[in-house]
């Protein structure tokens, strides 16, 4: 082996080592290239595979590490992807870097709900109520958290706040669970004096007459 060509060799590998440290360097030193390619990743919604926009939505966050939109939208692809675990990974960072994100929290409520990791799913859809007020899904879902942790009264307040919420029962399994509820032994004069004040003293007839037609079926 000529030195010639050790020499060659010894140029071209520095050279190479050289344009990597520069690549890596440049790319955690320039956030403007993460704005880019999050906006190209919106821009290619439409026309492009979730493959495609995955791989912005990834460069953009290589180049912007505190890109929170970036880690939302990898969090949406992820899901439609079914690849949930990177999905909730990308939620929980957007939810680091944006306190504000109520849709992130909610995702991971939902995800935590889905595991029977009921104290953390409540946890999450309460910081999702408070960025993102007024959501069905994010009541029912904390109602039905209630009701398997058997806190009934909370169960209640968020089944009935989910009907308020979606102005037409929508969810017949609500009226269900309420009057099962009811029918339990100490809970009745629970559930109708709460359902007094939040249902029947605010005007809602309508919803106090459906409900209170279910607690009437089969006594």
């Amino acid at each position: 082996m000529s030195a010639r060509f050790l020499r060659s060799a010894v140029l071209i590998f520095f050279s190479l080592a050289a344009s990597i440290h520069f690549y890596f360097n440049r790319t955690t030193l320039n956030p403007h290239y993460g704005k880019v390619f999050y906006k190209l990743g919106l821009e290619c919604q439409d026309g492009c595979g979730l493959e495609e926009q995955l791989s912005y939505f990834r460069k953009a966050v290589f180049y912007d590490p505190n890109l929170t939109d970036a880690y939302h939208q990898l969090g949406v692809i992820y899901g439609k992807k079914g690849q949930h675990e990177k999905e909730i990974e990308s939620y929980k960072k957007a939810a680091q870097l944006n306190h504000a994100d109520g849709e992130a929290y909610f995702k991971l409520g939902f995800y935590c709900f889905q595991k029977e990791e009921l104290d953390y799913a409540l946890r999450y859809l309460s910081q999702s109520d408070r960025y993102k007020p007024g959501s069905y899904d994010t009541f029912y879902y904390m109602a039905k958290a209630y009701d398997r942790k058997g806190m009934y009264k909370e169960a209640v307040h968020h089944y009935v706040t989910a009907l308020i919420i979606s102005g037409s029962p929508r969810s017949p399994e609500i009226f269900e669970r309420i009057r099962a509820i009811f029918m339990l032994p100490d809970h009745r004069e629970m559930v109708l004096i709460y359902l007094k004040v939040r249902v029947w003293d605010n005007g809602l007839r309508d919803l106090w007459y459906k409900i209170d037609q279910y607690l009437k079926t089969d006594q």
